[in-house]
């Protein structure tokens, strides 16, 4: 006869959750996120590609005046991000 495999979701998610590697990737998918709902859809367009590599957002655009633009505000909106995650997650973003 088989033994139960019960378990309450909450125990589980708590257990995984404790996961560092899990905590640090679902960090990031916040992370970039955010980082779309600060830079909006008529911005996003201009993004080739985004990453989190070591708590440096790396950001690659189609748009040199775009990435100057961004640069200005590229404390602001690293201050939003981490104020949004609740901890200072992302250490700085790099444009290219």
């Amino acid at each position: 006869m088989r033994e139960k495999n019960t378990h309450n979701i909450g125990e589980v998610i708590r257990k995984l959750m404790k996961n560092p590697k899990l905590e640090e990737k679902l960090n990031e998918l916040d992370a970039l996120a955010i980082w779309d709902n600060l830079i909006g859809d008529a911005l996003i367009k201009y993004v080739i590609k985004q990453k989190i590599y070591k708590g440096v957002l790396h950001v690659k655009l189609k748009s040199s005046p775009m990435r100057n633009e961004l640069s200005y505000k590229k404390t602001e909106l690293k201050q939003q991000i981490n104020k949004q995650l609740g901890k200072p997650f992302i250490k700085d973003i790099i444009l290219k």
